[in-house]
């Protein structure tokens, strides 16, 4: 099994306290502040992209994108949508984003800071993987900082977990947001 999909599903504590987290403003501004640093970093390189979507169909172009857990309840919080079960089922089955709409990302604004740090453009490897790396530190440090657990895992499957987890009843339940079930916590999309 690939390092990036885990034996074992994540906790519903866990998604829980994801979700808690993921709803307060410092984790926020701290997300919000590494997307600037990202949009900078990569200005500076003016990667090519020609908006094929490629980037978001995983399996079919040989990558997969690690996202924490912190990171994929932020995400999922800021939608602006509620994925259904079988759409979660479906990005896993395909190995493509659950978000890709076409060729574009239908949450482009939103993405996790692995989207925001891959690019296609050939030229860009010398410069993403340090990016990438550092960023990943940082995403992983704000882990420790707000007392949650840490899990890096392949984005669909990480999607499809916490779907499964929503469905359940845990984050809103049903057809409900992705807020913190026992807390009580709803966010602003």
């Amino acid at each position: 099994m690939h390092p990036l999909i885990p034996a074992e599903k994540p906790s519903d504590e866990w998604i829980n306290q994801w979700a808690v987290a993921a709803a307060q403003k410092d984790v926020d501004d701290c997300l919000r502040a590494l997307h600037v640093h990202i949009d900078d970093v990569t200005d500076l390189h003016r990667p090519i992209c020609i908006a094929s979507g490629r980037c978001c169909r995983f399996r079919e172009h040989g990558h997969l994108l690690a996202v924490s857990g912190l990171e994929a309840l932020w995400t999922l919080q800021r939608a602006g949508r509620v994925l259904a079960v079988d759409e979660a089922a479906r990005a896993l089955e395909e190995g493509a984003c659950a978000f890709l709409g076409g060729t574009m990302c239908t949450v482009h604004g939103r993405r996790p800071t692995g989207c925001r740090t891959y690019h296609c453009d050939g030229t860009a490897r010398v410069w993403q993987e340090p990016l990438a790396e550092s960023v990943h530190g940082a995403v992983r440090a704000l882990h420790a900082q707000v007392g949650v657990p840490y899990l890096l895992a392949e984005w669909t499957w990480l999607l499809h977990a916490i779907e499964q987890a929503r469905h359940r009843g845990l984050l809103g339940g049903g057809h409900g947001a992705y807020h913190a079930g026992d807390a009580g916590v709803r966010t602003a999309q």
